[in-house]
């Protein structure tokens, strides 16, 4: 998993790649809770994940419950990769309300 960052005033983008999966859970728990305690907005960037488990896809609901508490939401850049958006169909990820709108039409950019 690689993950990259930058912001602007407003949010910051974590951008994530490669495979999101249980080895790399720990990283990747940091680097959301280290975006989240800017203050900012967040916004994802999954285009080029490659691999998920259930891992992934707990972390992004924690994070977007995290936001919820202090008034934001969780947004998304770019498309969800095919296997993000497999993951979450299958999962019942994509149904569940915090992550309903991440998930939505997939192809959309932003």
């Amino acid at each position: 998993m690689e993950l990259t960052r930058s912001e602007d005033d407003a949010r910051l983008v974590l951008g994530i790649s490669g495979k999101c999966t249980v080895e790399h859970a720990a990283s990747l728990r940091e680097a959301l809770l280290d975006a989240v305690s800017t203050g900012k907005g967040l916004a994802l960037d999954v285009s080029d994940v490659a691999e998920v488990d259930v891992t992934f896809l707990q972390l992004l609901l924690s994070t977007a419950l995290t936001l919820a508490r202090d008034g934001k939401s969780l947004e998304r850049s770019g498309p969800v990769s095919v296997a993000a958006s497999q993951a979450a169909r299958i999962s019942g990820f994509a149904q569940t309300p915090q992550l309903a709108t991440f998930f939505a039409d997939e192809e959309r950019d932003g």
